[in-house]
């Protein structure tokens, strides 16, 4: 594996934990190593990390912490 892919992976946790799951995309990055943006996507799709899924989680957080003040009032 390229020498720069592998230093991405070590610096990114999510990333590294998604391919020791899902092996089959070693090999995919060992042959195209420009493919890891592809597979960043993936990534961030299975671990809800895109900003949307981010934007959502804040959305439904605010709206717990709105019940729980409704009910204490």
């Amino acid at each position: 594996m390229n020498y720069q892919i592998q230093m991405y992976l070590n610096t990114n946790p999510y990333l590294k934990r998604f391919l020791r799951e899902n092996s089959f995309y070693y090999k995919q990055l060992i042959r195209h190593p420009e493919s890891i943006k592809e597979i960043m996507e993936l990534m961030q799709k299975e671990y809800k990390l895109s900003l949307p899924d981010k934007l959502d989680k804040i959305r439904s957080d605010i709206s717990l912490i709105n019940t729980f003040m409704d009910v204490i009032n």
